[in-house]
């Protein structure tokens, strides 16, 4: 069974662009908040190159194949709706959507980094939000 990763941030932050990228997906991407509105997985590959060459030695493992001396390994990607501040008090998908986080086993947090936006999750203009309150907003729920 692959390892599941969940995709946190705020809303608008581009979790389901990096999911659609990872998984070749096509879910739906909109600038207005909680797009996705319920999880979403799909499966995305890590690739590094393969051991079994150079050590000389038969290698078939269950849990990924290797083509031409890559090894790809299953990854499941699980797009989860955008978060807000005070999310564990019940606002927007409040504890719905904290109690999917917690059945990932990982959490890849996706913050823009731009400042393009807002406390609430809005597109504003490049720089007027703040990245860094974004994230302690979202490590804190």
């Amino acid at each position: 069974m692959p390892i599941k990763i969940g995709l946190i941030g705020k809303t608008n932050t581009g979790k389901t662009t990096f999911f659609n990228s990872a998984t070749l997906s096509s879910e739906e991407i909109s600038s207005y908040p909680f797009t996705t509105k319920s999880p979403v997985s799909g499966v995305a590959h890590a690739i590094t190159l393969c051991v079994h060459p150079e050590f000389e030695i038969q290698d078939n493992p269950n849990n990924s194949k290797c083509l031409e001396g890559w090894r790809y390994i299953p990854i499941e990607l699980i797009d989860l709706p955008g978060l807000i501040k005070d999310a564990w008090k019940g606002k927007g998908l409040g504890n719905q959507f904290l109690s999917i986080a917690a059945q990932s086993d990982a959490l890849l947090h996706v913050v823009d980094a731009s400042g393009g936006i807002d406390s609430t999750g809005k597109i504003t203009e490049v720089g007027t939000g703040d990245p860094i309150s974004d994230f302690a907003d979202i490590e804190e729920e």
